[in-house]
């Protein structure tokens, strides 16, 4: 079991959620293994909505976010039809977020990969497949892990690793999570439906390319493209119907020809799979020096789309706090906003998309009747908004309306400085930014905090200021036009910190200190540098 290997992280599971957060954190300097169970990346996909603000993390964590969408299809809504797939509610889908369409349909693969190969740049990042965990102890200053081949019981294999954290980013059944004794809760969802992916031979008619629950009390069943060369159908799987049942090829073709006319000669079978969806959300997201993110910390039927997009807020979310901590800049407490921030926000979302299993999984016909009527004459409440960042690390304003933008997403324009031309974040930095009008006069200390955290400084209408660049699509001029203010402050994971005229910016700068809890040493060491 010796040598012991120390590692400032070390993230168990290598999904989206590990593969954000090891990029993040490697790309930030910092030591980190990472132990996959699986030999190598699944090679299909699960995961297949994505939206503009998972877009942007891949943007920044990934090796091209370019090469990654470059089978992806942009989607414009999402529809809730009835039997005859007539739309009874239609979400509106379009629009631009933090510089990319509000939604794709992608092939997982293809983003998964570039995130992959941006990890392997880096030599500070150690990533180990085919070895899982099988121990767990915690200590006052770090983690001790045992990992060794997966399925081996060879003694001689086994390796004792220690860590400073953990992340465990280990799926539905994390090994992570049960070790640490952290609680998973149950809302008692328990739907099955048969996944059967695509490959698409020849063009399939113009109905396909769009994403549509048919909610026929037969049996409830969807499709959508499935990026640009495959196509996504799904049904509910009956509790008379075992798992087995349904892997039968017969099963799916038999489904398409009957309810879509489509054979053998269009499609071919990509991957077939049954999926059981549960509505889950864990009661402690950290543990001593033990983080759990993804569908460790929650699972949510699919209805909203946003299981895996999730999981990758999960991941650069905790990464970029656990940045700070180990450089010494902010304080360890500063992680205990991981939970308060991450947990009411995909809260809404598991539970709105709970609430639309509910809906789609009627297979009483009386009932979905009466669902039909009601949803066809207005006579249900329409979905909630898509939540923002509520609570943690955003602008208070005790005693006063805080700003509607506060704690939603920033945007992201294209930029020109100093010869360098292209998205924003490219050019200025993909960390914390402060986006203002003209430069803010900050005292000494507020320099100080931004400078401990790496924050970039974006000039809009002083072009004699050596941190303008040019607007050059008006992204930014435009958000700050619209909120009627004079900057604004973004979170590494491109939430809106707060906004303010140009007077209360030097304010808007020392909260942030504050709430980020900086250290003493962090501020002295940036002050007399």
């Amino acid at each position: 079991m010796e040598p012991v290997d120390l590692y400032d992280i070390v993230v168990v599971g290598f999904g989206p959620a590990g593969e954000v957060a090891a990029a993040t954190l490697g790309i930030g300097g910092h030591r980190v293994a990472v132990f996959e169970r699986q030999r190598e990346l699944y090679p299909l996909p699960r995961m297949v909505t994505f939206d503009g603000e998972a877009c942007r993390t891949v943007q920044a964590t990934g090796k091209s976010i370019d090469e990654a969408l470059s089978t992806a299809v942009v989607l414009e809504s999402c529809a809730f039809g009835d039997a005859d797939a007539d739309p009874l509610l239609t979400l509106d889908w379009r629009g631009v977020q933090g510089g990319f369409q509000a939604h794709y349909s992608i092939f997982q693969p293809d983003v998964e990969q570039t995130l992959r190969d941006r990890v392997a740049e880096l030599p500070n990042v150690e990533v180990n497949f085919g070895v899982e965990v099988v121990g767990l102890e915690q200590h006052e200053d770090h983690v001790e892990l045992s990992v060794r081949p997966k399925g081996s019981t060879d003694e001689a294999e086994l390796r004792t690793v220690r860590t400073k954290y953990l992340i465990g980013a280990d799926g539905t059944n994390s090994t992570v999570r049960g070790a640490a004794g952290m609680e998973m809760r149950d809302y008692d969802m328990h739907e099955r439906w048969l996944n059967f992916d695509m490959n698409v031979l020849r063009p399939l008619p113009e109905k396909f390319n769009k994403l549509i629950m048919i909610m026929d009390p037969k049996r409830p069943h969807m499709y959508m493209p499935l990026g640009a060369t495959r196509q996504r159908f799904e049904m509910r799987v009956d509790d008379s119907e075992t798992d087995e049942q349904m892997h039968d090829p017969e099963v799916a073709w038999t489904f398409l020809k009957d309810n879509h006319g489509l054979d053998e000669s269009s499609l071919s079978i990509c991957r077939q799979v049954v999926y059981h969806y549960y509505t889950r959300v864990a009661a402690d997201w950290r543990k001593g020096r033990v983080f759990i993110a993804g569908d460790a910390a929650h699972t949510m039927t699919p209805y909203m789309g946003q299981g895996g997009c999730s999981a990758i807020r999960d991941g650069r979310n905790i990464a970029w706090k656990l940045d700070l901590v180990l450089r010494g800049v902010a304080d360890d407490s500063l992680l205990d906003e991981y939970q308060t921030e991450r947990e009411p926000h995909v809260s809404a979302l598991v539970f709105t998309s709970h609430h639309l299993a509910e809906v789609v999984n009627i297979i009483d016909a009386e009932k979905a009747g009466e669902r039909n009527y009601a949803m066809r004459n207005g006579l249900t409440p329409p979905p909630p908004p898509f939540p923002k960042l509520d609570h943690g690390v955003v602008h208070q304003s005790p005693g006063e309306d805080q700003a509607e933008v506060t704690g939603s997403l920033a945007p992201q324009g294209r930029l020109r400085r100093l010869g360098t031309e292209g998205r924003g974040d490219d050019v200025i930095g993909h960390g914390f930014q402060l986006v203002v009008r003209r430069r803010p006069d900050l005292d000494d200390a507020q320099s100080s905090a931004l400078a401990a955290i790496g924050c970039a400084l974006l000039v809009l209408e002083d072009a004699s200021d050596p941190a303008y660049a040019e607007d050059l699509d008006g992204v930014y001029t435009g958000f700050l036009d619209r909120h009627g203010v004079d900057g604004y402050l973004m979170r590494p994971d491109w939430y809106v910190f707060g906004v303010a005229a140009h007077e209360r910016i030097p304010g808007l700068v020392s909260e942030l200190a504050a709430l980020l809890q900086l250290t003493e040493t962090a501020r002295s060491s940036v002050a007399s540098a």
